[in-house]
């Protein structure tokens, strides 16, 4: 089978927030990015820098967000913005559209036919890879189903300690 071909492997990361159900072994070598927020690439149009304002915070507060992400997260805003563009196309014109039949040696106005407005396509289009990019950062009902972040519990100590209460172990404390 050539390289590249078939199911694409989960990220490490994924499994392990999965609970690893294959209980095969893990890639420890898999590159681990920063996390914190992309910057935002100039050159996003405004319905498109609208939804990356929107997204960050949820994606920050979902814990899957790290600073490499930037050039994906841009094209599902970029895709969420040309969805909304045919979207309104669609509101403006109609799912139909009528176009002209003409007599090609006189040139006239034979008639009109109708047809699928093309807007519906690029929408279509639009929501499939806005969807893909949903996926990939756990964004869809069913692709959150299959993740689980571990959160720490109340009164960890190590957690404690990097909050500055640093209670260590029984009657230490760190000043």
């Amino acid at each position: 089978m050539p390289k590249g071909s078939g199911r694409r492997p989960l990220p490490t990361a994924v499994k392990k927030l999965r609970g690893n159900p294959g209980k095969r072994k893990l890639n420890d070598k898999e590159p681990s990015p920063r996390s914190g927020d992309p910057v935002m690439p100039r050159g996003l149009s405004k319905e498109a820098a609208k939804e990356w304002r929107a997204i960050v915070p949820e994606l920050r507060e979902m814990g899957v967000l790290t600073k490499i992400d930037g050039k994906a997260l841009a094209a599902y805003c970029h895709s969420y913005a040309r969805w909304m563009e045919a979207e309104e196309e669609i509101r403006r014109v109609g799912i139909v559209v009528q176009e002209p039949i003409w007599d090609q040696t006189s040139g006239r106005l034979m008639g009109v036919k109708f047809k699928k407005n093309p807007a519906v396509t690029i929408s279509e289009t639009a929501m499939k890879i806005m969807k893909s990019f949903l996926v990939e950062f756990g964004m869809t009902p069913s692709s959150r189903s299959r993740v689980r972040i571990e959160k720490p519990t109340e009164g960890d100590e190590l957690e404690e300690f990097l909050k500055g209460s640093a209670a260590i172990g029984p009657g230490k404390h760190v000043n």
